[in-house]
């Protein structure tokens, strides 16, 4: 009896992690900018966002292994990035939320002991895809690039009345 409900509890689990997986691949859209010197990753720090709820743009910005080091660069242990944490953007990149036809500059501060990370808060108002617009420079190296959400990138901000109860 012990081994069926193991089973059935295997089993439920594999079930669960199958049905989650693409909600976790879908969390950030990540690319390699300035002809692969940097690699930027942008979504959302809570997802599902949801309107209403306070959260904030998510970027996080490495030096590709084999780019040229530079002294804003600080070596990192993390098994996960994709090279070498940039610190310092905040003073030299900026970030646009776009939702349509409007248009908000979120000002960046470093993500608290995560070098290379940064963050942004906002409450987004209404359900529907946004766009990050990064610009500015990366060790003076100018980058403008826009992040939109959708089904291959980062979520789409849903209407927080789908999850509220009871219903107001």
């Amino acid at each position: 009896m012990k081994r069926t409900h193991a089973l059935f509890a295997s089993l439920a689990l594999v079930a669960m992690l199958g049905l989650a997986a693409p909600l976790l691949t879908s969390a950030h859209e990540s690319r390699n900018v300035d002809n692969g010197k940097y690699h930027v990753v942008v979504g959302w720090l809570n997802e599902p966002a949801y309107t209403g709820f306070l959260n904030s743009v998510d970027l996080t910005v490495t030096q590709n292994t084999g780019a040229p080091a530079t002294p804003s660069a600080t070596p990192t242990s993390d098994e996960n990035s994709t090279g070498t944490p940039v610190t310092g953007l905040e003073d030299t990149l900026k970030v646009d939320i776009i939702f349509n036809d409007k248009t908000m500059n979120l000002p960046i501060s470093p993500a608290w002991q995560q070098p290379g990370h940064y963050v942004g808060y906002v409450i987004p108002t209404q359900a529907g895809d946004y766009s990050f617009h990064v610009y500015g420079a990366i060790n003076g190296d100018k980058i403008d690039e826009t992040f939109t959400s959708g089904p291959d990138t980062f979520g789409t901000v849903i209407d927080a009345k789908t999850i509220m109860f009871p219903q107001p």
